[in-house]
Order: C-alpha cells, then sequence, then structure tokens
C-alpha cells in the first residue's frame, strides 16, 4: 500500500510539473505573440497600405478608367435588374432606365471632385517640385523625391507619372496621359511649361515658380467669385427646389387637388416633363455661369 501510495504522489507531482510547464511556455509564447503584433502591428499596417497602392496604380496603369467603369456596368446592372425582376417589373424598368443615368452622374461628380482636388493641390506640389530642383535634382528625381510627400489624389498621379517615366516613356507623354487623366487648365499649363522648357532649355524652376503663383491667384480669383455669387447661386437651387416642395405640401395638404397628377397616366407623363425641364434649366444655368463658378 505504502509503495502504491507513493507511485500516486509520484505521478501526480510529475503531472503537476508537466502542467505548470506547460501552462508557463503558453504563457510565454502567448506574451511572445502580443509582443511581437504589438511591435509590427504599425511596419505591417504601413506595408499593407503601401503594397496595396502600389498595386492598385500597376493595376490602373494597363486598366483606363473608361473600361473600369464599363466593365462595372456590365457585372452590377444585370444583377440589380434581376433582383427587381423578383421584386417587381415596373421596378426592373425603372432600376434600367435609372441605373446608367445614376452611374454617368455618380462618375461625373467623382470626377468632377477629384480634378478640383488636384486643381487646388497643384501650387504646392510645384513649389515642392521647385525647391527639388533648386538643390540639384534632376526632373525624373524630384517627381520621385516629391511625390511621397504630396497629398491624396495628386498623390497617385505623381507616382503614375513616375513611375511611367522610370519604365522608359518620356516626362512629356507621361505629362500627356495625366491631362487625359486630368483634364483641367492648370494641369494643361504645366504640361505645356514642362515641355517647352525642355524643348528650349529654359529655366525650369524659375517657370515652374512663376506657374505655381500664377494658379495661385487663378484659384484666388475663382474663389472670389463663388464668394461674390453665392447668394444668386444659392437663390437658383432654392427656385429649383421650390416647385418640388410646394407640391409635397399641397399633396399633403389638399390631395384633391393633386389627385389628377399622381393616379392619371397624363399625370405622370406632366410630371416627368416638368421634372426634365427642371433638370434642362439647371444644367443650362450651369453651362452659361461656368462649371467653376457653378460649383
Amino acid at each position: 500500500m505504502q509503495s502504491d501510495r507513493s507511485a500516486i504522489r509520484m505521478v501526480m507531482t510529475n503531472l503537476i510539473v508537466v502542467f505548470v510547464f506547460i501552462f508557463a511556455v503558453n504563457m510565454i509564447v502567448v506574451y511572445g505573440l502580443l509582443w511581437c503584433v504589438k511591435r509590427w502591428q504599425a511596419p505591417a499596417q504601413n506595408w499593407l497600405k503601401v503594397s496595396t497602392e502600389q498595386s492598385l496604380a500597376d493595376f490602373l496603369i494597363y486598366m483606363p478608367a473608361r473600361v473600369f467603369w464599363a466593365r462595372l456596368a456590365l457585372v452590377i446592372t444585370p444583377i440589380l435588374c434581376a433582383v427587381a425582376m423578383s421584386i417587381s417589373v415596373n421596378i426592373a424598368v425603372f432600376c434600367a432606365v435609372c441605373l446608367p443615368i445614376a452611374v454617368v452622374v455618380g462618375k461625373n461628380f467623382m470626377l468632377a471632385r477629384r480634378h478640383h482636388l488636384i486643381t487646388r493641390q497643384l501650387p504646392d506640389a510645384l513649389d515642392m517640385l521647385v525647391t527639388a530642383t533648386s538643390a540639384g535634382l534632376s526632373f525624373h528625381a524630384a517627381l520621385e523625391r516629391t511625390a511621397s510627400q504630396l497629398p491624396i489624389p495628386l498623390r497617385f498621379e505623381w507616382q503614375l507619372i513616375s513611375r511611367l517615366t522610370r519604365t522608359g516613356e518620356g516626362i512629356t507623354s507621361a505629362l500627356q496621359n495625366f491631362y487625359h487623366r486630368v483634364p483641367t487648365e492648370g494641369v494643361l499649363q504645366m504640361l505645356l511649361t514642362v515641355q517647352l522648357g525642355l524643348q528650349h532649355g529654359a529655366q525650369q524652376a524659375q517657370v515652374l515658380q512663376r506657374l505655381a503663383l500664377s494658379l495661385r491667384q487663378q484659384h484666388y480669383a475663382i474663389e472670389r467669385v463663388k464668394s461674390l455669387s453665392a447668394q444668386a447661386r444659392m437663390q437658383g437651387k432654392v427656385m429649383m427646389l421650390l416647385p418640388v416642395g410646394l407640391f409635397i405640401i399641397l399633396h399633403f395638404l389638399h390631395p384633391e387637388n393633386t389627385r389628377v397628377l399622381v393616379e392619371t397616366s397624363a399625370g405622370h407623363y406632366l410630371l416627368f416633363g416638368c421634372f426634365v425641364l427642371m433638370l434642362v434649366g439647371n444644367y443650362l444655368i450651369r453651362k452659361v455661369l461656368g462649371s467653376a463658378y457653378a460649383q
């Protein structure tokens, strides 16, 4: 009996020692993993962000934006139409008609916003380029050095220009592609300035510095016109939304007065025609004022 008890105690002691050892090893491993995660979390996130942006930029080199939007529309349109057909035929027809319009309007809105941001960021980028070239760097090296310091979205365009020049494309051709993606007045002036400077051997730093000052003055003038015409532009928006608001109020207060427009086919056609005429009027006013002033 004594020998059995001694054996049991020895076995229990060994089990406790093994359990404590395994627990200690697990705690050390867990602590080490937590330390590694805490130590490498920020560098890993930065690497993932940079590699993702690099891969996306490389992807966009070989797939133009027009092809991307066309393929996206071809994928999304049948899916939405199938879902709408399962609900109602009228909803499916409405989605089929409105979806292309919504895609075009959304794309134009995002492109206009992107172009506006790039136009505002371009003078500061030119100043950084002037500083780099004045320090003795070549134009290509200055592009590469300043690309990482620029804000988004101009940073992506700068990196794309730098990458195209590294693959053997000329700086003029890369800037022409930049102008095709961002057809604004500031980018065109930059393209012509760099092109003429490379052809005739002008002082790039001084010319780019004058261009940055000119772009800032143009931006100040546009913002000045916007501030002076803010009341008129707001009045135009109010006058466009006023008929819609009055119709909604009358429909809830006196539904018998709007019943003909809401419940008959002729009324539906009339409402649709009024809506189209309102959009056409707004478009004409924006064209008269100019895209820079009607934003």
